[in-house]
């Protein structure tokens, strides 16, 4: 265990004295070290089912938009949540998340999760990418609601599971190896945001990239906004 404790730190040393010359190197090696996890993980007798890793990396990214700015403002700055995000109570008690500072590593910053599976949609062939603006509407339509949450995906390329479900077992374990990986927690979406485009290429044989990224936005939207404790 000493020496496996030993390599491990002698790694993630080397990735910190890499940053000089790639800030995201953590990021990128990340990306590939759980890409390779979770589809050995998801591997079955068919193989690996490409839908259900797309929602499984579009959850994870969606949701860590809103822990690493929860890290950064509340935890280290002592800014207070309600002025952190927009939090919205609702009728069954649970509490959703919302606001500019969570819109920017979601849609809005170079390296958003938006650009980084968009940008993976249009290298592999499509013209026209997905309309985001609706994707935000439904959601906050549907917050509250059993419609919150479920995918609007043809049932031949549905996931093997919603993406609070993926959420809820894959976080708390992936977790703490993302801050290994990432000096920074604006640093987490952008993993997963790569991710995401390793998955997408390896899957461009199975899906339609607008299928594939509808997958990915329509499983981080609602994921960005969740309370994870209440999952």
């Amino acid at each position: 265990m000493d020496e496996l404790n030993a390599k491990s730190s002698a790694f993630f040393q080397a990735i910190d004295e890499r940053r000089r010359e790639d800030p995201l190197i953590g990021a990128k090696l990340g990306a590939k070290e759980f890409v390779q996890r979770i589809m050995e993980g998801m591997k079955d007798e068919k193989g690996v089912h490409i839908e259900s890793m797309l929602c499984a990396f579009g959850a994870l990214a969606g949701y860590s938009c809103q822990a690493g700015v929860r890290q950064l403002l509340v935890h280290e700055n002592g800014i207070n949540e309600k002025e952190a995000f927009v939090i919205v109570d609702c009728a069954d008690g649970r509490k959703y998340f919302a606001g500019e500072t969570l819109n920017k590593p979601l849609v809005e910053s170079q390296y958003s999760v938006w650009a980084l599976a968009g940008g993976a949609a249009q290298h592999l062939g499509a013209e026209n990418l997905i309309d985001i603006g609706e994707i935000f509407k439904y959601v906050i339509q549907t917050v509250g609601s059993e419609k919150f949450g479920i995918l609007r995906i043809s049932e031949d390329h549905k996931p093997g599971d919603l993406p609070c479900n993926y959420l809820k077992y894959l976080w708390p374990a992936i977790f703490p190896v993302v801050k290994q990986f990432c000096s920074a927690p604006v640093e987490w979406p952008i993993l997963f945001g790569l991710a995401i485009q390793e998955v997408m290429y390896s899957g461009k044989d199975v899906i339609a990239p607008l299928q594939a990224l509808m997958i990915v936005m329509e499983s981080a939207v609602p994921m960005s906004k969740v309370d994870f404790n209440s999952l």
